[in-house]
């Protein structure tokens, strides 16, 4: 009787181990497909701060980015992108590709440079600007961004309204 009792738990043991077993692989397997698809394919990310208004109101606007193109090197001049900050690599700045490498940019005299500057932009390497100059910290500042810090392109703006990210440089007239 003693036998057959301790049989009973030990496969109601078995049966449970096997169990969360399963359900473990099952979480690890989202996990992973979770990681990949944001990683390597669309994740979400909000937008704050004024540097890209009119584009983005800055109160908080969702938009949705693939990760392929930065990956691929099909970027071009005028797409919207998201980059891991250079100044500060655990956050995330969203601005508007200028220049691609080898293109020359021209900036003019502000407060602390007082003559005109030109910089070719180096291999592997962005120019990124806000579309409201005034309010944005950029390529300005930073310098040419390395490639390898553009986490992905812009898509979508879901929120506060739904509509397609212009991949063109209206909103920035001179640098």
């Amino acid at each position: 009787m003693a036998a057959a009792s301790a049989g009973r738990r030990w496969e109601r043991l078995r049966a449970w181990a096997s169990a969360a077993g399963s359900h473990t692989a099952v979480f690890l397997h989202t996990l992973s497909c979770f990681y990949v698809v944001s990683r390597y394919g669309v994740f979400l990310s909000k937008v704050t701060g004024p540097s890209m208004f009119p584009t983005f109101g800055g109160r908080g606007d969702f938009v949705i980015a693939e990760a392929v193109t930065p990956i691929w090197g099909q970027l071009h001049q005028g797409d919207v992108v998201i980059c891991t900050r250079p100044v500060d690599p655990a956050e995330s700045i969203i601005k508007r590709v200028v220049a691609m490498e080898g293109e020359e940019v021209v900036l003019y005299p502000d407060r602390e440079h007082h003559e005109v500057r030109r910089i070719t932009v180096p291999p592997g390497h962005v120019w990124i600007q806000g579309d409201n100059l005034t309010h944005s910290l950029d390529s300005r500042q930073y310098g040419p961004v390395p490639l390898a810090m553009v986490r992905g392109r812009v898509l979508l703006q879901v929120w506060p309204r739904l509509q397609w990210v212009d991949n063109g440089l209206d909103a920035v007239r001179q640098f």
